[in-house]
């Protein structure tokens, strides 16, 4: 090796370790931008208001809203919980909508409105709340699944259209 080559080594390493971070931070960007819009969509589209501290991963369609709160129509209410939100990339281009999955342990939920009538039960501490649903334009597409155990309650929902009452 010359000392022309010797000089050109450094050079070409740190170009290579530049492209790699560029790299690194524009996907990063890119998923905490994903994770911020899912997070936006979320609530516009289901019409509801979260609160609490938001907390999204890097390279991973997911987040965490810590110490979290919300209410969805007149069905439920997270009184108090962490939960985590993680969505399939790929359905954020398809025709049906964005695919959602919520799971939360030792939350509190209270039903409200006809699911309240319907379970006979108000309030719960859930040991696990599971939430797989897909999220249309113009709201709820549809329920995979969406069950929720306790001490005292048991629920179940599988493979519901948008239309369908759950019944446990």
């Amino acid at each position: 090796m010359s000392w022309r080559d010797h000089q050109k080594f450094p050079k070409k390493v740190l170009k290579h370790v530049a492209l790699v971070l560029a790299v690194f931070l524009c996907l990063s960007a890119v998923s905490l931008g994903l994770n911020f819009w899912v997070y936006h969509e979320l609530q516009a589209r289901l019409k509801i208001r979260m609160e609490g501290k938001y907390v999204p991963y890097i390279f991973i369609p997911s987040f965490k809203v810590k110490q979290g709160s919300f209410t969805w129509e007149d069905r439920v209410r997270l009184v108090e919980g962490n939960f985590k939100v993680t969505f399939d990339p790929l359905t954020l281009i398809s025709r049906r909508g964005i695919r959602i999955i919520l799971k939360s342990k030792g939350s509190k939920i209270q039903f409200i409105g006809s699911w309240a009538e319907q379970q006979g039960i108000e309030r719960v501490t859930v040991d696990y709340l599971i939430a797989d649903i897909i999220l249309g334009r113009r709201g709820l597409a549809g329920i995979n699944e969406v069950e929720v155990r306790s001490p005292s309650f048991q629920f179940s929902l599988k493979n519901a259209d948008k239309g369908i009452t759950p019944k446990a």
